[in-house]
C-alpha cells in the first residue's frame, strides 16, 4: 500500500514545533507538586550488587461472557553483577467462572509446574471498584491474577538478592492486592519498579517524563542520572517517585518507585551496569530478559485455543462467537 501524497504533507507540517516554554509543574493527584528545577537531578553511580528480575505475562485461550480459560507465566532471574546465576519459570491454566449470584468471579488455578505460589482455589469478588476488574471484568481476570503470582514471586525469592527489579509500578489498581504487596515490603532489602511508559503530567499537559527528559538536555545535565523529588506526599505508593536515565547514549527515561527511598542511590547504581545493553540501550538488560521470557505469544496460545474450540460444548462455542468476530475479520488480508 502506498502513502497518500496528500496525507504525508499534512502530518510533515503539524508534526514539527518547537520545545515547550512552560513545562509546568509535576500534576500527581493530591500530592504536593514540587516545581521543576535542575537542582533536582542526582548523578548515580556504577556497584554490583545481587538483583532479582522478575516480570510476568498472561494470554487468552478462552473467552466467553461468563467463564475464561488463560495462561499465566512467571520468570524470575538473578544477577549477580551482570552474570547471570540462576532463573525459573512457571506456568499456571487459570479457569475462571462468574457467578452473578454471588457477584464473584469463582477461579481454579492449575499449577503446571507445582511451584506452590498459588492457593488451588480463589474467590475474588466483583465490587472491585478499581483496576482491571472493574475496566474488563472476567477478561481482566488473569492479569490480576498474574500480578498476584508477581508479588508471591518476589516474597518467596527476597532472601536470594540485595534488591528486587520489577518490571512495571510498584502501584496496585486492586484493592485485595495490597496485602500480597505488603508481604514484599516487610522481606525485601530494596525494591524497585521501572516502567517502560508512563501516562503521568504536567500541569501544562506534558509527559512527565518528557519534561523531565528535556529539563536536563536544557542544562546539560549527563547520564546517568535520577530526578527527584517530583512531589511531596503520593499516597498511591509505598516509597518514592523518580524520573532516571541510566546510559548516556539512550534516549529513553523512565519512571521508577522505589522502596525504601533511602536505598534508591545505590539500587540505581546496582542497575547502571545493565543498561549498556545495545538491543534496548538504557535500559536494564535483566528486566528485558525477563520481558522475553514471560511472554505468552499469540502463536504459542493458538495451538491451546484450537484443541479447546474443538472440545467445546455447543453453547460455550456460541458465547466465545458472541465475542470473536470482530477478531475474525481483523485477520481477514
Amino acid at each position: 500500500m502506498l502513502a497518500d501524497d496528500s496525507i504525508l504533507s499534512i502530518l510533515k507540517r503539524i508534526s514539527y514545533q518547537e520545545g515547550p516554554r512552560e513545562l509546568g509543574k509535576p500534576s500527581i493527584k493530591d500530592a504536593t507538586a514540587v516545581p521543576f528545577s535542575a537542582e533536582n537531578f542526582h548523578p548515580i553511580g556504577n556497584v554490583r550488587r545481587k538483583l532479582c528480575f522478575v516480570d510476568g505475562g498472561n494470554n487468552t485461550v478462552y473467552i466467553g461472557m461468563g467463564r475464561s480459560i488463560q495462561l499465566v507465566k512467571l520468570y524470575y532471574s538473578l544477577f549477580d553483577g551482570v552474570s547471570k546465576e540462576e532463573c525459573s519459570t512457571y506456568n499456571f491454566v487459570i479457569d475462571a467462572k462468574y457467578s452473578a449470584s454471588e457477584k464473584a468471579y469463582n477461579v481454579r488455578i492449575y499449577d503446571v509446574n507445582n511451584s506452590g505460589l498459588y492457593e488451588e482455589e480463589l474467590t475474588i469478588m466483583s465490587s472491585t471498584k478499581t483496576g482491571v476488574l472493574r475496566d474488563e471484568g472476567i477478561k481482566g481476570i488473569a492479569a490480576y491474577i498474574r500480578r498476584i503470582g508477581e508479588w508471591l514471586l518476589m516474597e518467596k525469592i527476597a532472601s536470594k538478592c540485595d534488591y528486587i527489579v520489577r518490571d512495571g509500578s510498584l502501584q496496585t489498581g486492586e484493592v485485595e492486592e495490597y496485602k500480597y504487596q505488603d508481604r514484599v515490603f516487610n522481606k525485601v532489602n530494596g525494591i524497585i519498579g521501572l516502567s517502560k511508559t508512563s501516562r503521568y503530567i504536567t500541569t501544562m499537559g506534558f509527559s512527565l517524563v518528557a519534561a523531565v527528559q528535556y529539563l536536563a538536555k536544557e542544562h546539560r545535565i549527563n547520564a546517568p542520572w535520577y530526578y527527584n523529588p517530583i512531589a511531596k506526599n503520593i499516597s498511591t505508593i509505598k516509597g518514592d517517585m523518580y524520573i532516571v536515565k541510566l546510559h548516556p547514549m539512550s534516549e529513553y527515561a523512565f519512571r521508577a518507585e522505589i522502596y525504601p527511598e533511602d536505598k534508591a542511590y545505590d539500587i540505581l547504581s546496582a542497575i547502571v551496569p545493565h543498561s549498556d545493553d545495545p538491543t534496548f540501550i538504557g535500559y536494564p538488560y535483566g528486566l528485558l530478559d525477563a520481558d522475553i521470557n514471560a511472554r505468552i505469544r499469540d502463536e504459542e496460545v493458538k495451538l491451546y485455543k484450537n484443541l479447546v474450540a474443538e472440545n467445546l460444548d455447543d453453547f460455550s462455542r456460541m458465547e466465545m462467537h458472541a465475542l470473536d468476530a470482530h477478531d475474525i475479520i481483523s485477520e481477514v488480508k
